[in-house]
């Protein structure tokens, strides 16, 4: 292979791709969105991981990280950790395994330090393929970006985008844990970079995941009717009522295999870095709401409307995508009736609708008495 400078080659030939990986630290600060398209890559992809022999007789490929961009001063997250993720989820696949940063700085320090280059590390330890990775958190939520680069001259690549949701929390210290989001995260990141949703299909059921749809809650609206029916408590208590709705919808999908949830404090702290505050659940998304979404790269939102009717409550839930132009599209609805003015009756409703929107979603624990 023709071995050239690493800035020539991973500034210059990586392009777009390079731009992702040394901007992604800064995407709270920019609104930082993804323009890659894969069909770009489909076919140089092929000839990147393909053999002439069938999946099951492959030789495992060996991946070199490149580099590691993340937040220093985020205690959640580090170079380690990504590391240990990517490693984990290229073995998974069967199909490559990671040349580990310790056996890397172990060969590069016996080389002359006028010569290292990131291909010319490669190429003594007989890797393919030069992964590139950026990790940013907003509260709960993780984004991860992989570039692999291979190919003679180093002139392929490729790149994907993952996210994952950290609710976990320590019982000893009641610190977030984040390192399974992270993991989850750099597996669909892989998928999108390999152009395989089904990578992770052969995994044991804990270790299954594939690319999900980023998607945020907002907008529940109460609809008092005029027609001089009764007004409903949950009407009156819109703003705790709405703020219920929304946390409902995000237990129950949180673990959802094609979607990817923005909890309440991670959709509020991507507003907050756009410069918007107090925004209220219970009022329908305005122009500004979407387009900050959009720019974090959000491209669903769940809406929702109660509207009081004689008999008791509609519950109307949405499913929306994110429109170019910062406006939203119905993608399908779902409905229930609440028959009773309670809060209860209320989450019954809304878990119903998801079910009609999305099938199988995370059922609240029952209490045993």
């Amino acid at each position: 292979m023709n071995r050239t400078n690493v800035h020539e080659i991973i500034g210059t030939l990586l392009g777009v791709c390079y731009l992702h990986v040394t901007m992604a630290s800064h995407w709270v600060d920019s609104h930082y969105s993804s323009v890659t398209n894969w069909k770009h890559w489909a076919i140089p992809l092929l000839i990147l991981c393909a053999t002439p022999t069938v999946w099951s007789q492959q030789t495992v490929q060996k991946v070199m990280i490149g580099g590691i961009r993340n937040d220093t001063s985020d205690h959640l997250i580090s170079q380690y950790k990504v590391e240990a993720a990517l490693a984990l989820a290229l073995e998974l696949t069967g199909r490559y395994s990671l040349v580990q940063n310790t056996t890397r700085d172990s060969v590069v320090a016996t080389m002359k330090s006028d010569s290292i280059t990131v291909q010319s590390a490669a190429d003594r330890l007989g890797a393919e393929l030069i992964a590139f990775c950026s990790i940013a958190r907003v509260a709960n939520l993780i984004r991860m970006e992989v570039v692999i680069v291979g190919g003679e001259g180093w002139v392929i690549n490729t790149s994907g985008v993952g996210y994952a949701t950290s609710f976990l929390v320590s019982d000893s210290t009641q610190q977030r844990i984040a390192d399974p989001a992270i993991f989850t995260a750099t597996q669909r990141a892989l998928c999108v970079a390999l152009l395989d949703s089904a990578l992770y299909q052969l995994a044991d059921s804990g270790l299954q995941t594939r690319p999900t749809q980023l998607t945020a809650v907002g907008g529940m609206e109460f609809i008092v009717s005029t027609d001089g029916l009764a007004p409903w408590s949950v009407f009156k208590e819109k703003i705790a009522a709405s703020y219920d709705a929304v946390s409902t919808v995000v237990a129950a999908m949180r673990q959802h295999p094609a979607v990817t949830v923005v909890d309440i404090e991670s959709r509020d702290s991507l507003y907050a870095a756009a410069g918007l505050y107090m925004v209220e659940n219970y009022n329908a998304l305005s122009g500004i709401e979407l387009k900050t979404l959009k720019g974090f790269e959000v491209t669903h939102v769940i809406t929702g409307r109660f509207v009081r009717v004689r008999g008791g409550a509609e519950i109307t839930l949405s499913l929306n995508e994110i429109r170019p132009d910062a406006l939203y599209t119905s993608i399908r609805t779902a409905s229930a009736t609440a028959s009773v003015d309670t809060k209860l009756a209320f989450q019954d409703g809304i878990r119903s609708c998801l079910r009609q929107l999305f099938g199988a979603i995370t059922e609240p624990i029952q209490q045993t008495r």
